[in-house]
């Protein structure tokens, strides 16, 4: 009996692997034929097929690696990254576009604030949505999410109050998730209260950048014992960690800025350098530049006097076109003046002056509970891109749509020049 029963397990077990060896058959034949259809000598010249696939769109590109060996090693090549990049850049200063990144649904509804994330992309000339993704972190935010500024398509998401840090690339739903900064591991081993959450600001924006040798992340902090009484600059006041993708490690800088940072102002990147704005020494802000190569610091030699002699509330520092530029704001006229730091450093110039009071907003896609005609506001608001017609998109810092942590604006206005 237990013969008869063995020898029916095993013809069974038999008929279980010819099945499968039949259907693996049958999924070798079809991919045999996909490439043949792909690879057929009618086709079209492979620079001719690359130079095609450059201005395709990436969830495009995705698709179509899985349709070819051949195309996945073109798609899947640095080379081709790095040109797919640069066209996108090229057709974005004709077509601007805005990524808002939000705790909504496509369809409106609220998310998880503590895992979800949506990315919704909008044209800036027809404000209609071109695209939403939804992107789940496993390990979530406790309710307090600050975002980077955009590196070549990647953002880093992360969280003061949890150790969560992640490289997030909205287009094709690819995220890593980092190591914890150092300063992350030490704020955990005690519980700050409301005052130390203030004075600790600065640690919540991190710089994320390209380097020649791949990505950084720079994150320039003030220490927490400081004189709020200085009148000058002093030694230790400032921390650096950077963090290496090769090696998944932080590192710290040995050589600081003797500056204390700003803590309301995030950091920009323009031209290999990240810049920082300073707390005011003698009643003068400064800005601090960091060079991506050599990891040095430097303060800028030249800073106009109508921003140098400012209350830094009152100003704001953004990149426009890989251009650090600084902007004004007047509390009595509502005007807003915007200056470019030329290549050299030495040198501003202004490039644009916004009547605030007299521009109109034609449209509002996204609901927000700032209110643009606040007149009694003086934080200037942020430049996000310049399109045709000499329009330009500005944001606000104290725009932070239904999740009040989410450190991102999520309502714009389309400013003319004067």
């Amino acid at each position: 009996m237990e013969t008869a029963e063995k020898r029916v397990m095993i013809a069974s077990s038999s008929q279980r692997k010819r099945k499968r060896r039949k259907i693996r058959r049958i999924i070798r034949k079809r991919r045999r034929r996909n490439e043949k259809l792909v690879t057929a000598p009618s086709s079209l010249p492979n620079d001719v097929i690359e130079e095609i696939f450059l201005r395709l769109p990436v969830k495009a590109l995705i698709r179509l690696k899985s349709l070819s060996k051949q195309w996945r090693v073109v798609i899947e090549s640095l080379s081709f990254a790095e040109r797919h990049l640069k066209i996108a850049e090229q057709y974005r200063l004709v077509h601007p576009k805005v990524m808002v990144i939000t705790d909504e649904k496509e369809t409106g509804w609220t998310l998880r604030p503590d895992t979800d994330i949506g990315f919704r992309t909008f044209c800036l000339e027809s404000g209609s949505v071109l695209s939403f993704s939804l992107i789940n972190f496993p390990q979530g935010f406790f309710n307090c999410t600050f975002v980077s500024e955009n590196c070549d398509g990647l953002f880093c998401i992360h969280s003061p109050q949890s150790h969560s840090v992640y490289v997030v690339n909205p287009a094709t739903r690819w995220l890593r998730q980092l190591p914890p900064s150092r300063f992350q591991i030490s704020m955990h081993k005690f519980y700050p209260t409301r005052e130390d959450w203030r004075f600790m600001d600065s640690l919540f924006h991190l710089a994320f950048v390209k380097a020649a040798a791949g990505y950084k992340l720079v994150w320039l902090y003030n220490c927490e014992n400081y004189n709020a009484d200085a009148s000058f600059p002093s030694e230790g006041v400032t921390k650096c960690e950077v963090f290496d993708f090769r090696a998944n490690t932080w590192r710290y800088l040995s050589c600081t800025p003797s500056y204390r940072i700003f803590y309301n102002q995030k950091p920009a990147y323009a031209n290999g350098s990240v810049y920082w704005l300073t707390e005011p020494y003698n009643a003068r802000i400064e800005v601090v530049a960091f060079d991506i190569q050599t990891e040095t610091f430097r303060l800028l030699p030249n800073i106009i006097v109508a921003i140098a002699d400012s209350d830094p509330n009152h100003i704001d520092m953004c990149s426009l076109d890989n251009h650090l530029c600084m902007s004004k704001r007047e509390h009595v006229t509502m005007i807003q003046d915007i200056w470019r730091l030329k290549p050299s450093e030495d040198t501003w110039e202004k490039i644009f002056s916004i009547d605030l009071i007299s521009c109109h907003s034609p449209r509002t896609e996204i609901r927000d509970m700032f209110e643009w005609s606040q007149k009694d506001m003086v934080e200037p608001s942020t430049p996000v891109a310049v399109c045709k017609n000499k329009k330009i998109l500005l944001s606000h810092r104290c725009s932070r749509g239904l999740n009040p942590s989410l450190a991102i604006s999520f309502k714009w206005k389309m400013m003319c020049e004067e």
